[in-house]
């Protein structure tokens, strides 16, 4: 009896036991807040070794807040990142992203996304004061007011230097102003019989930007005679 053999060929099937696995665990973008709506700020990269839909890899948010998912847009094929509304560094400064790598069986595997908003100098100065009374013998050297104003911006685009903006001649001898403090201080003595009324312009600026406004300073004489209302009598 003649022994016989025979080739057979065995086909290993893949079965989905690998899971995707991310690049890097954490990813950190810095982006300023006046980046372009529809920029790529960030792709994340998972790899499966299986084969076939079991190692096809999509992507998607995993845990995100509300004003996040209105902000940012992932990619499912790509992985991409992109600013879906302008950032405001004002608002939110940061914001955590936790995002879920998943293959075609339930095999998954998440990473961070930590995206740092950085300030621009987009806000200008708000002065608030407009008008102040004086009375015309406060001796040269005295404070008519601090004048004040608040920038939204952070660090040195919200550090304010002030001035007066464009004084009339006739009043520049008659205040000056500390540029560091927002001071305004009488510099010569006053006068209600030449000027009774002042109206100046205030310049707030900060590094990239600048905000005027009118101040009026009113002069009270104290030699204004008291005018009693019309019909009052007075017994002697």
């Amino acid at each position: 009896m003649t022994p016989s053999s025979a080739v057979l060929a065995l086909r290993v099937l893949d079965v989905n036991d690998n899971a995707p696995v991310f690049s890097q665990a954490e990813y950190t973008v810095r982006v300023p807040e006046d980046v372009p709506v529809g920029s790529v700020l960030v792709t994340l990269k998972a790899t499966d070794a299986d084969e076939g839909l079991n190692g096809q890899v999509k992507y998607s948010f995993h845990k995100i807040s509300d004003r996040a998912s209105e902000l940012f847009n992932l990619d499912s094929e790509t992985g991409e990142i992109t600013v879906k509304e302008d950032l405001d560094f004002e608002e939110i400064s940061s914001h955590e992203l936790k995002v879920r790598a998943h293959d075609g069986g339930e095999l998954s595997d998440t990473a961070e996304v930590m995206i740092t908003v950085t300030d621009i100098n987009d806000n200008v100065p708000k002065i608030s004061v407009r008008s102040v009374t004086v009375r015309e013998d406060m001796a040269v050297g005295s404070r008519v007011l601090k004048v004040t104003a608040t920038d939204r911006d952070e660090g040195p685009n919200a550090e304010v230097k002030y001035s007066f903006f464009q004084i009339p001649e006739k009043f520049d001898k008659t205040f000056k102003m500390d540029p560091e403090s927002g001071e305004i201080v009488i510099s010569e003595n006053l006068n209600f019989e030449e000027h009774e009324f002042y109206e100046l312009v205030v310049q707030a600026r900060d590094a990239g930007g600048l905000s005027s406004h009118n101040l009026d300073i009113i002069c009270w004489s104290i030699l204004l005679p008291y005018l009693l209302p019309k019909g009052t009598r007075i017994w002697l």
